[in-house]
């Protein structure tokens, strides 16, 4: 019985933390960007206070957040880029986040 209830919370947390297919959306394009297709996107302003908040709120969700100084700012662009669909980040998310925690890291 205690094996049971044990592989039962495993499994919740493995499926709870594991990445889940969404629906992709479709963007309609402007005929500059149909023309040219390396039209720039526009900027992302960063905002470093929001990117704490998503780093405590969703990285926290799954694990114990690391401190930021356990890694340089160069690790920590790996360790968001493999994190960040798990995390089901945006886009300005990610931008945020990383910029918090590279803020943060260790020199």
């Amino acid at each position: 019985m205690k094996k049971l209830i044990v592989l039962s919370i495993l499994a919740i947390a493995v499926y709870s933390c594991s990445k889940k297919a969404t629906p992709s959306t479709t963007e309609e394009k402007s005929p500059a960007q149909v023309e040219n297709k390396e039209a720039p996107s526009a900027p992302v302003a960063i905002d470093i206070a929001a990117g704490k908040t998503v780093y405590e709120a969703k990285c926290g969700r799954c694990h114990a957040l690391p401190v930021t100084t356990d890694f340089t700012a160069v690790r920590w662009v790996g360790i968001m880029g493999w994190m960040a669909p798990k995390a089901k980040l945006t886009d300005i998310e990610k931008a945020n986040t990383l910029a918090y925690v590279q803020a943060n890291a260790k020199q």
